[in-house]
C-alpha cells in the first residue's frame, strides 16, 4: 500500500481562481488577456482553450489572436511583431501571452522579448510576476508542509531558461540552496530529497532512481497509448513521499497562476 501523498494541483488551482475572482469583483477592475497562437499544434490549442475557460470563469476578458492555415496563412515575423506592438499599446489589454513553441521560421526568444514587461503575463521578460509554471512548482512544494530549506534538490530539464528560473525562485522564495541542474536523469538521482523533472519523456523517472520519502514534482506532459502521462513512472508512488500527478498537478495550477498574474498586472497598469 502506497503511503505517497498525491499533491492535488486542481484543488489548489480552484482556490486560487476563486480568490482572483473575488478580487476582481471587489476592485471592479476587468482585466484583459490577449493570447497569440500561431500554427496548428494540438497541445498549444488545448492550452489556449484551458486558459480561455479559466479567464471566462473568473471575469477576465480573453482575446484570441489565432494565426493558422485557415485564418492567416502566411503570417511572418514582421506581422507578429506588429501585432505585439499593437497589443502593447492597447489600454484594454493588461496581459499578453505568446503560446509556445512557435512554428519553425520564428525567432522565439526575439518575439517573446517584444512583449512589454508591464504586460508580460508569462513573466519571461524580467517583469514583476513569476512565470506561472515556476510559481506552480513552488505552490506544490509548499503544499507538502515539509521543511524545504536544506533539502538536496535536483532539477532535470532540457530548457536552460526553465531550469534557471526555477533555481532563481526556489532560492528566493523557499531558501533552497543545495541545487544540481541536469538535462537528463543522473546516476545518483536517488540521493536527492526533491526532484523536479521536465524532460518530456513518458514515465522516464523510474522507482530505483527515487530516494525513499522524496518529493517529486512532475512537469512533463506526454502521450502514451493515447493517455496523458508525466515524466514519472507510476511505480514511483511506492517509494516517494510526495508526487504531483499528471494530469492534475502542475498543469491546472499553471493556468490559475497565469490568471493571478494578469490580475496583478491589471492592478499595476490601471
Amino acid at each position: 500500500m502506497s503511503r505517497t501523498t498525491i499533491l492535488d494541483g486542481k484543488a489548489l488551482a480552484d482556490n486560487i481562481l476563486l480568490d482572483v475572482k473575488n478580487k476582481i469583483l471587489k476592485t471592479g477592475i476587468t482585466p484583459g488577456l490577449a493570447a497569440i497562437l500561431i500554427g496548428r499544434d494540438p497541445a498549444s490549442e488545448i492550452y489556449v482553450r484551458l486558459k480561455e475557460k479559466a479567464a471566462e470563469k473568473i471575469g477576465i476578458v480573453f482575446s484570441k489572436y489565432l494565426a493558422d492555415n485557415e485564418i492567416y496563412a502566411d503570417i511572418d515575423e514582421f506581422e507578429l511583431r506588429e501585432l505585439i506592438k499593437f497589443l502593447n499599446k492597447d489600454p484594454q489589454i493588461d496581459g499578453i501571452l505568446l503560446q509556445l513553441p512557435l512554428p519553425e521560421g520564428f525567432d522565439q526568444d526575439k518575439m517573446v522579448k517584444l512583449i512589454d514587461s508591464k504586460k508580460d503575463a508569462d513573466g519571461f521578460n524580467g517583469g514583476d510576476v513569476i512565470p506561472p509554471t515556476v510559481a506552480a512548482i513552488i505552490e506544490l512544494l509548499k503544499a507538502t508542509n515539509e521543511k524545504l530549506e536544506g533539502k538536496k534538490t535536483l532539477i532535470i530539464g532540457k530548457s536552460d531558461i526553465f531550469t534557471q528560473e526555477i533555481e532563481k525562485y526556489l532560492k528566493k522564495i523557499l531558501n533552497i540552496e543545495q541545487f544540481e541542474i541536469k538535462n537528463s536523469i543522473p546516476d545518483d538521482c536517488n540521493t536527492y530529497d526533491i526532484i523536479i523533472i521536465a524532460v518530456g519523456q513518458a514515465q522516464a523517472l523510474k522507482k530505483p532512481a527515487v530516494k525513499p520519502g522524496a518529493i517529486i514534482i512532475d512537469v512533463g506532459i506526454n502521450k502514451l497509448d493515447g493517455v496523458t502521462v508525466g515524466d514519472v513512472d507510476p511505480e514511483c508512488e511506492e517509494i516517494a513521499g510526495f508526487i504531483s500527478p499528471v494530469p492534475g498537478g502542475v498543469g491546472p495550477l499553471t493556468v490559475a497562476l497565469l490568471m493571478q498574474n494578469v490580475f496583478e498586472l491589471a492592478q499595476k497598469n490601471r
